[in-house]
This record gives structure tokens, sequence and C-alpha cells, in this order.
């Protein structure tokens, strides 16, 4: 039996398609180059069965929200989506805490594989690439990396934009422990980087190294903290120890400092002369050199090889843990505050 005019009509599109069956309406429309009435027509649904076509045309008619089909070309980016999840988070009465959010963004950046694909045809192998990229990490980094594409998937799936979320069936793999995420850069790795300090950005790597500062604390250092003349740095965040603590600056890498120190905000401002981001410093600058110098570490090695290098040469104890922003509990204020620059300088100049 023929439908009602203005009913719509289920047809057939052959049997390449995952979702054969497709309903439309149809409308009229001026054709502006020769004035006349067109009939063009409108895709609501597509779906694997007949009978499910029907029956959602006869919603449709009755008023019943479905779903409509969305052309590719208008379906929403990762980008996209993380933006509008972000934007959700950050919009609730209790919102996410700063760190969390700081993760958040640290996160979406390890997940640069998925950047500018349409949200809707990312599967399985496309999330497996990205954790296969960080499978030599730690438990909670990887963690971190799942628990936002699985958020931003049921954010998606709540507005009707896919109907899986494919995170539950990817293998997340990381180092079991926390020591083995964190090796300090051996000896003859320190000379290469020396060796190939001319090399773009190493000297990054190197000032790392020779002070201690966690990324996310070397890529907030200002110039107007950096005291080349007496030869220190007021820098650090995380912990109230380790908040504007002063760090000295051995002699070795005091040049490197010099060369960097400008008139900019920031001691090494991005290319657009602002603040790096973590994602962009991790990626961009600390990756690439790892790869270009066949070497595997984490930005936190540095932090580590820095702790080690000193407690290798017999630097005073209190000194490194001021140094590297720990917390000294078993000790009196007096005592903390005895320990001045001048002896701060003469335990980083113990490493040669």
């Amino acid at each position: 039996m023929k439908n009602p005019n203005g009913y719509g009509s289920v047809v057939y599109l052959g049997k390449r398609r995952r979702r054969p069956f497709a309903i439309r309406t149809s409308y009229s429309k001026d054709n502006p180059e020769t004035g006349e009435r067109q009939q063009k027509y409108k895709y609501i649904g597509y779906y694997e069965k007949s009978k499910d076509a029907i029956i959602a045309l006869a919603n449709y008619n009755s008023g019943l929200k479905i779903k409509e089909h969305i052309s590719v070309s208008d379906q929403p980016t990762f980008d996209e989506i993380y933006n509008n999840w972000y934007e959700y988070k950050t919009s609730r009465n209790k919102k996410p805490s700063d760190g969390t959010l700081r993760n958040y963004r640290l996160a979406y950046g390890w997940s640069k594989l998925l950047h500018g694909k349409k949200f809707i045809n990312i599967g399985v192998d496309d999330i497996q690439e990205v954790a296969d990229q960080y499978n030599d990490k730690s438990e909670s980094t990887v963690t971190m990396i799942k628990t936002v594409i699985n958020q931003m998937y049921q954010y998606a799936i709540k507005r009707q934009i896919v109907e899986k979320n494919y995170t539950e069936l990817v293998d997340w793999e990381y180092v079991e422990s926390e020591e083995k995420a964190h090796t300090p850069f051996t000896d003859d790795e320190i000379e290469i980087l020396w060796n190939n300090v001319e090399i773009e950005d190493v000297d990054l790597i190197l000032m790392m190294i020779y002070t201690g500062f966690r990324a996310s604390e070397f890529i907030k250092l200002e110039n107007a903290n950096v005291d080349i003349v007496n030869k220190y740095v007021i820098g650090g965040i995380k912990t109230d120890a380790g908040t504007n603590r002063m760090v000295a600056l051995n002699e070795k890498i005091l040049p490197l400092f010099k060369k960097r120190y400008g008139t900019s905000r920031y001691l090494i401002p991005n290319s657009k002369g602002t603040k790096y981001s973590y994602g962009v410093f991790y990626l961009d600058v600390f990756t690439r050199l790892m790869k270009q110098l066949n070497m595997n570490h984490t930005p936190h090695d540095t932090r580590h090889t820095f702790a080690s290098l000193l407690d290798r040469v017999g630097a005073n104890k209190i000194c490194i843990k001021l140094l590297m922003g720990h917390a000294i509990p078993d000790l009196t204020e007096g005592v903390y505050t005895h320990k001045n620059l001048q002896d701060l300088l003469e335990a980083v100049n113990l490493i040669k």
C-alpha cells in the first residue's frame, strides 16, 4: 500500500552497505537557475533491517524523536568532543581540581594520534595505537589517558554521537614498577648530551638534569626569577616545600642559562613567545630528542638523575632536600634556614 503524501518512505540502498535501509522524506525547493520546483530528499536514518526502518518511519510520523542521520562531514572530531567535554566538566558546580584538569590536558596531548579524526570513525585499532605508544610508561600515565578517552566516550554516547565505547576493548599495558618507569640518565648518556648540545633544545634536557626541576616546573620558569650574576633560579610547584624554591646553578650549566636568558616573560618560551603546555613540550621537544638521540627516558628521569648525581658525589643531605624541594620535618626552622646560597652552590658544583 502506498504511503500518504508527506509520510516519507523506506528505500533500499544496496547490499554493500552495513545499514542498507534508509528512511527519507521529500520536500520541494526552487531551482535558482530555472526557477522550477524540484523534489529533494532528506535522509533521516539508516538501518540494518527493513522492519526497523519501517518502525522508525512510523515513530517519526507519530511525533516520536528518533536519531536523525548526520553526514560524516558534519560529525565532530576528537578535538571537538574533547573541547566540549572539557568545557562541560569545568562548568559543573563541583568542577575538577586544577591538578585533575592539568591531567586532562596532558592526556589529550598524549592522544595526538587521534586529533582531527572524526569521533564516529575512531575504532579499537586507533585507540590501541595510542595505548601502544605509551605502554612503556607507568600505570598512572596510562590510566590517565584511558580515563580521559573513556569519559569522552561517555559524554558522546549520552549525546547520541556514538553508540559504543571502545576504551574497554583496548589492551592498556604499562610498566609494573615506578622504579622502571623512572631511570636516571647514565654518565655515557649525559656525555652524549654534552657532545650534542648544539642540537636544537638538547640544552633544555641538560638544564633539567642539573637543576632537578620537574618538566611542569621547568616550562614555567620566568626570566625575572633567574639571577645569572648570583647563579641561582627561583621556581617550583607541587608541594609547600617545593614551591618557589631556590636552586643553585652548577658552573657547567650556567652558560646554558645565560644563552637562554632573555627579555620575554618565560626562560624557554614556545614559538609564539608564550609558555609551553606540558603536552607540547613532552611530545614536540622531549620525545623528539629522545628519538633523535636513541635514548629511552621520560622527563621525570632528569629529576631522578639530579638526585642521583648529588647523592653519588656526597652532597650535603639537607642541601639535596632543599634543592629537590623535599620537606624536612625533622629539623628546626633555624637549622633549615641556615643553609644559604653558598651551601647550595657548593653542593651542585660537586657534580663535575
